[in-house]
């Protein structure tokens, strides 16, 4: 990737107060890179020039806006105000230029092409998807605005954020917009199996070999000798949880048994249970079982 194509992928040509990034694993195809950018200040002014190349920008707003003006390629486009959850696809291969005048606070979804494309044959379509939502016809999109929901905490703190988390985000945005906005009708599944019990062995190996959660889904799919929509689906089918969830679980249940030994202080704890740090071991185990950490230890040494 060049650097210009860096500069797409994180949307520098965007005047923002605030820019954080998470992206998902990269594919031989590209990769999915998702951007949250805010300001407070009115009249950011003109977005610089960038690079055309062959992806989309899906936007999702994470608050109204209602000023810019808009030219693609030199010319007046239309626009027209935006809501809170509301979504436009721009296409990169044309020039777009904004001069923002209101505040904003919006998630931006960088996808190529050829990465949308391989998904969709990953899914099992047959179409080559081509995205159209122009800013005159943004859209209320609510499941995209609850997977960007879901992203807000590992964009803030990308310490802690799990690679196979925003993974499985990552896919599930492909697939939604390749379906509603990319015209690739759904296909009709059978109902999807479980893992083998080899595959579900060698699945629950390699999560726990890495669990701090930096392992990409296509990874522990592959070594499965599956797609990434199957492996997920069929895990789930195995487990009753999703594999980032169920690794989050996993997490908790080493932790526990490591706070059996009352000499081990919880920062070494977190540490070797993956966590990014004491902090963040105490919120996850707190939410998965309703104690702190130390209210556990004491009622169970």
């Amino acid at each position: 990737m060049t650097a210009r194509q860096a500069d797409n992928a994180s949307s520098d040509f965007i005047p923002a107060d605030v820019r954080q990034t998470v992206v998902a694993q990269a594919l031989p195809k590209g990769q999915v890179s998702i951007v949250r950018l805010k300001t407070l200040r009115r009249n950011s002014g003109l977005t610089a020039p960038y690079q055309l190349e062959n992806s989309d920008l899906i936007v999702l707003q994470l608050r109204p806006f209602g000023e810019q003006d808009l030219w693609l390629d030199g010319r007046r486009a239309p626009f027209v105000p935006y809501g809170a959850g509301t979504v436009t696809v721009y296409d990169l291969d044309r020039d777009w230029v904004a001069d923002l005048k209101g505040a904003f606070d919006c998630l931006h979804f960088h996808m190529p092409r050829p990465l949308l494309e391989e998904t969709v044959d990953d899914l099992g379509g047959r179409q080559r998807p081509r995205l159209y939502l122009p800013p005159h016809l943004s859209a209320h999109d609510p499941i995209i605005h609850s997977l960007g929901q879901s992203l807000l905490p590992a964009l803030a703190r990308p310490g802690e954020a799990s690679q196979m988390f925003i993974d499985h985000v990552g896919l599930a945005f492909q697939a939604h917009v390749a379906h509603r906005y990319g015209g690739v009708s759904e296909r009709r599944e059978k109902t999807y199996g479980k893992l083998t019990p080899s595959q579900a062995r060698r699945a629950k190996e390699l999560l726990l070999e890495h669990l701090d959660g930096n392992l990409g889904l296509a990874d522990v799919a592959s070594a499965c000798g599956l797609s990434r929509s199957y492996f997920v689906k069929a895990f789930h089918q195995t487990t009753g949880l999703p594999p980032h969830r169920w690794l989050i679980v996993q997490r908790v249940e080493r932790a526990k048994e490591w706070m059996r030994n009352p000499s081990l202080p919880l920062s070494m704890i977190a540490d070797a249970c993956g966590f990014a740090d004491q902090s963040h071991f105490s919120r996850t185990f707190t939410r998965l079982t309703g104690v702190s950490p130390r209210r556990w230890r004491a009622d169970h040494t």
